[in-house]
């Protein structure tokens, strides 16, 4: 006799550790990274990303919206679970943005960029990209920070991100 699997299939999919991206998602994250690169530099040499960088993250973030729904719209992803992963970031950016700051205590830019980041990822991996963004925060912050009161915060965020893509590729 078979036994039914209990767990919904797209449940299954959402909480695995293998990361499958499709080609749009692995040219977004090519983009997202050149830009983290760049971002990261500019961080590190003026404390300070350029404001462009913001702009480019929230027109990911929206495409990434807009891509979303579209698929939804054509029975390629649930409705259920394309709810979730925005509920997901977006609580995890709200938690993160410094007059909040229960997560991190980030300006704008870096919570965009966190967003941006998980907005091309399935909702496990949401959630190990923030939590290898607290530890490497952790870590790097005391070297970063230089006797300064903050530190520049986008070498966490590349870090995290290629620490997600590596597990996930890796598994």
């Amino acid at each position: 006799m078979k036994r039914e699997d209990p767990m919904p299939s797209w449940l299954h999919d959402a909480l695995t550790l293998a990361l499958t991206l499709s080609h749009g998602q692995q040219l977004g994250l090519a983009f997202l990274l050149g830009s983290f690169a760049v971002a990261t530099w500019s961080d590190l040499k003026y404390l300070a990303a350029q404001r462009e960088f913001l702009e480019v993250w929230l027109f990911v973030i929206l495409a990434a919206v807009g891509h979303g729904v579209w698929r939804a719209r054509h029975g390629e992803v649930e409705w259920g679970v394309l709810v979730f992963r925005w509920a997901l970031i977006t609580a995890l950016s709200l938690a993160s943005f410094k007059e909040v700051g229960v997560l991190f205590r980030l300006a704008a830019g870096d919570v965009a960029a966190l967003a941006a980041a998980a907005c091309l990822l399935p909702a496990l991996h949401i959630l190990l990209l923030y939590a290898f963004a607290k530890g490497a925060s952790l870590l790097l912050g005391p070297l970063l920070r230089r006797g300064r009161p903050v530190y520049p915060f986008m070498p966490v965020v590349s870090v995290a991100t290629l620490a997600v893509l590596g597990l996930g590729l890796l598994v």
